[in-house]
């Protein structure tokens, strides 16, 4: 057993490494710059948090120090490691380490990740698989983003950032889809492509890829990679697994696959695409189809910020999603408008990053057209520089939105949309919150202040 300290350990990735360490038997701690929410669970888990950084939290004790993609290496904690000479990895490393131990199945894309490593985990738990799984959120079933589990599988939601993704050791891969996004960090569709190229040529002779056999980016990195099989998953004619016969009824929206009639319990094309995808996974780790049917559309609740309804109060429901990329956007906001047929769609939406949003400012502004109304919040910095900072503004997207749908306004910070938003709203809305920033929080405090109103 060994003493690992995590820094970072305040992201959610972090969170799960974390827990599944102290699982294996081994002591943590680890640090955050904030506060967090589950420093408290940790905590009870037997896992020591500091709020802060700082190098005395590295002592000659710590066997192993474990770094988040977040974390600079001017951070006073690595510099310590490296004066200290403790071994310095980062998150993906040890999970990929972990992984070769087990039929490690690593779910990939731009979009969906967190839904179908939700649904694929659940599904595996009703099949009597027992896996161990670490996910982007919290999972309403489970209260949780991690599972420990003693059976054969581990489910890693696997991120193209940084291409961290290629730490992994998996069996099994998943491309959900492929688009331009993060490109603070790589050059263009091509280089992200061309990670992702590299991710699948880490498959074992006896490997597989699950593909989304509708998505053309998708199609390319599966001809270039030539991996040993392919199982294709999706809508269209030529895919292995067919979801088909797709009908929106009294809110929901219904699909087949083998056979099986089934609906989810959260609305969305792009859902229905992620449970194809489950499925087709699902089927590949011997678990049978009523099995995932009941699980898909009784069981699975969704992920936290994934189409969350948050509460309802004088009439007004508040609907909060993590929704950051256009594609992203226009699918919660097309769900919605399918869900919620008939109410007043207001949106506030948190950008988060100044250089995606200028650099997809047209697919932004053609994302909006199924909301009422859209108020931008001020552009949530990360990783930006300054030159970033200065490229583009909120105002600047609130003018390319209302070049599409004439729906969007900019009227100030959070305080100044909140007194927006309090005079504005009417019974029978719906506000959804949208973003990767403070768009959450903001939400529940805007609905607690309506429910204290008289």
């Amino acid at each position: 057993m060994k003493k690992y300290f995590l820094i970072g350990i305040g992201g959610i990735g972090m969170q799960a490494v974390a827990r599944l360490l102290a699982g294996l038997g081994n002591t943590v701690a680890g640090s955050d710059m904030n506060d967090f929410e589950a420093r408290q669970d940790l905590e009870e888990a037997g896992i020591r948090v500091f709020v802060g950084h700082d190098a005395s939290h590295i002592t000659k004790e710590v066997g192993e120090v474990i770094y988040s993609a977040a974390i600079p290496e001017t951070n006073l904690e690595i510099q310590q490691a490296k004066k200290l000479g403790i071994p310095l990895r980062r998150r993906l490393e040890v999970v990929g380490d972990l992984m070769q131990q087990k039929i490690g199945v690593a779910i990939s894309g731009t979009h969906g990740k967190t839904t179908t490593t939700t649904m694929v985990t659940l599904i595996l738990q009703a099949g009597g698989r027992n896996p161990t799984a670490l996910i982007g959120a919290e999972v309403k079933n489970l209260k949780s983003n991690f599972v420990m589990g003693n059976g054969p599988v581990m489910v890693v939601e696997a991120c193209e950032y940084d291409r961290s993704f290629m730490d992994l050791r998996p069996k099994i891969i998943a491309l959900t889809n492929i688009e331009a996004d993060h490109l603070d960090y790589y050059k263009d569709l091509e280089d992200i492509e061309s990670a992702f190229v590299d991710f699948v040529k880490l498959l074992p002779k006896d490997g597989v890829v699950i593909a989304n056999g509708d998505d053309e980016n998708v199609r390319e990195v599966v001809r270039r990679a030539n991996p040993p099989r392919v199982i294709w998953a999706g809508m269209g004619e030529e895919n292995d697994v067919r979801g088909r016969d797709l009908e929106f009824v009294e809110g929901r929206l219904y699909f087949s696959v083998n056979g099986a009639r089934l609906h989810l319990q959260v609305p969305g094309r792009h859902n229905v695409a992620d449970a194809v995808m489950s499925w087709a996974i699902a089927k590949e780790l011997g678990v049978d189809d009523a099995t995932i049917k009941h699980t898909l559309q009784d069981e699975f609740k969704g992920a936290s910020r994934r189409f969350e309804i948050i509460g309802t109060t004088k009439g007004i429901t508040f609907l909060d999603d993590y929704a950051h990329h256009p594609t992203e956007v226009h699918a919660l906001l097309e769900g919605a408008r399918q869900y919620f047929q008939g109410r007043r769609l207001m949106v506030v939406f948190h950008p988060h990053q100044f250089s995606r949003t200028r650099l997809l400012l047209d697919n932004f502004a053609k994302s909006f057209h199924d909301a009422d109304e859209v108020v931008v919040a001020p552009i949530y910095a990360v990783r930006d520089s300054e030159e970033d900072k200065k490229s583009i503004s909120s105002e600047d997207l609130v003018e390319a939105i209302n070049k599409e749908s004439s729906n969007a306004k900019y009227v100030g910070d959070f305080s100044a949309i909140k007194q927006y938003m309090l005079d504005a709203v009417l019974p029978g809305d719906v506000v959804i919150t949208l973003g990767a920033g403070q768009a959450n929080v903001f939400g529940k405090e805007l609905l607690e202040e309506l429910r204290n109103q008289k």
